[in-house]
């Protein structure tokens, strides 16, 4: 038995395990398979024509540089994407007054009652107002030009 070959098959094994305990956007994989691939050749002594495993590692490549690309761009645009949880999505939001606000008082927003303060002014019951800021549990509104509603 080839102790190359041994050698290939445990360092595939643990490029898979790497792979699997990190995001090495599929770099890891394809080490672990070309390791495995010329570990199992050697351990079993195939004749391999150069052409096969010359093929063999080009397509790997291929699959593994094309992998990176996609997962990268992915990556990108996820990046780029505005935040859409948390109570940074209500800043630029609109909002119903439920209690005047007089600067202090609540506006009704997605469903929720909020504390909020407006930061000039009055706003009366029933008139819409949008978020600027948001500290805690209290946002901070700005009172809407009538063309807005």
């Amino acid at each position: 038995m080839n102790i190359a070959g041994i050698l290939l098959i445990a360092l595939a094994i643990a490029f898979f395990i790497v792979e699997f305990f990190t995001s090495g956007y599929a770099l890891f994989a394809a080490a672990g398979l070309l390791s495995l691939i010329l570990g199992l050749v050697l351990i079993f002594d195939f004749a391999v024509p150069p052409w096969v495993t010359v093929t063999l590692l080009i397509l790997i490549l291929g699959l593994s540089v094309t992998a990176v690309i996609l997962i990268w761009r992915r990556v990108a645009e996820a990046q780029k994407q505005k935040v859409a949880t948390g109570h940074e999505e209500l800043i630029g939001q609109k909002a119903r007054v439920h209690a005047a606000l007089q600067p202090a008082g609540k506006v009704f927003i997605q469903g929720e009652i909020w504390s909020a303060e407006l930061a000039s002014g009055q706003a009366e019951i029933g008139e819409e107002v949008t978020v600027t800021g948001v500290k805690g549990l209290k946002l901070f509104v700005t009172k809407n030009a009538r063309g807005e509603q």
